[in-house]
Formats: structure tokens, sequence, C-alpha cells
């Protein structure tokens, strides 16, 4: 059975992760503001295969590959989303391990990566470099921000801490279509988690007016 909730748990960090929208968090309640914003978000991406892929952070990619080749990762292709224009970003699977990983370039966030385990229950277990940001995890999964260190490290953090359950196969050709399903999937558990959490205050506020 497939779960509600795949991957990429860390892209829908990242829409919520813009400087402004850090410091509006620090003046909004949290629950109305991250549902407005994840209902701004579009629901599916599209990826489209970059012929030649636009890095602003060519350093930062160029040792990112390095680490993941060293890993064991293959080269699963570039991709451009064609709802998200200014976001470039590459894939790679490590079939022996049964992980992801993904690394992002954008104008705004700069680049990050992130490693992503799949279990057969439907969790996750991501570990990622994009800084902390608060996010609703569902039973059974795990989400690590390690800004502080390196891909081959936050490699190995990976492998020690993830939970040691079955987990779902991959490979470098499946990457991509695997991405758009949990992108997809990731939103709607959102959604449907803020909905649940927010109407609650909503309805409360309501009530007072009336009662006022």
């Amino acid at each position: 059975m497939d779960s509600i909730w795949l991957w990429p748990l860390a892209l829908v960090a990242f829409l919520l992760s813009w400087p402004a929208v850090r410091a509006a968090v620090a003046r909004i309640a949290g629950g109305r503001y991250r549902a407005q914003a994840l209902t701004s978000q579009p629901d599916r991406i599209n990826l489209v295969r970059a012929t030649e892929p636009v890095w602003r952070h060519e350093q930062a990619r160029e040792s990112s590959a390095r680490q993941l080749a060293g890993a064991g990762f293959e080269n699963g292709g570039t991709f451009v989303v064609r709802e998200m224009p200014e976001l470039t970003l590459g894939l790679y699977a490590n079939s022996a391990e049964n992980a992801y990983a993904v690394v992002y370039d954008h104008p705004r966030s700069g680049f990050w990566a992130e490693f992503v385990t799949r279990y057969e229950d439907g969790s996750i277990a991501t570990f990622t470099t994009l800084e902390p940001i608060e996010v609703d995890v569902p039973a059974g999964s795990i989400h690590v921000a390690a800004p502080e260190l390196s891909l081959r490290d936050l490699w190995k953090r990976t492998l020690a801490e993830r939970p040691k359950r079955a987990m779902k196969p991959c490979n470098p050709f499946t990457a991509a279509p695997d991405f758009e399903k949990g992108y997809a999937d990731s939103v709607a558990y959102h959604k449907q988690h803020v909905a649940r959490t927010v109407e609650p205050e909503v309805t409360d506020v309501e009530g007072m007016q009336k009662a006022a």
C-alpha cells in the first residue's frame, strides 16, 4: 500500500524557509501561517531534465558529486522543476543501501542536500543539510537537520541512525518519478495535517467574537 508520506520532506520545508518567511513566522501564529503558505504551493510538480543545468554554487555541487560517488551513489540526472524554474536539483541513488540523495540549488535559499530512505511501512528517514525548521513528521518517520555536517559525514550519520527495518528499493531510473510522487504526497499530508490543527483555533476565535 502506498504511503501518504513518502518524500521529499526537505523541499516542502524549503518552501517555508526563505528569509521573508522566517521573519514572518516570528510575528504570526505558526499554524495559520504554514497553512496559508502551503495552500499557495503547487499540489504537484513536474521535473524537466536539464541538458545545460545552471548551478549557482558550482563548487558546492562538485564537492557533493565527489562525496556521493565515493559513497556509492549513482547519478540519476539533473532537473529543473517546471513549477519552480529557479530551482535546480540533482538526483542520486544508492541501490545497495536503499537510499536516495538530492542536491538543491536556489538563488535565494542557496545550496543544500539530503539523504532519504523510504520504508515498506510508508515511513521515511530524512537527513538534510537544510537549516532546522519546524516540520510535521508522521509516526515512524524521522527528520534530522544537520547543516554543520559535510555530505560525507551526514551519510555516515544516516547509516548509523536511520531505523533498521524493511526499506523500499531505489535506483537512478526511478528517482525522478519517485520524487514527483513524493512531493505530491508530502504536500497533501501537510495540508491535511495543518487543516486539522488550525481549524479548532479558528472555531474558537469565531466563538469568542460571537460572545463579545
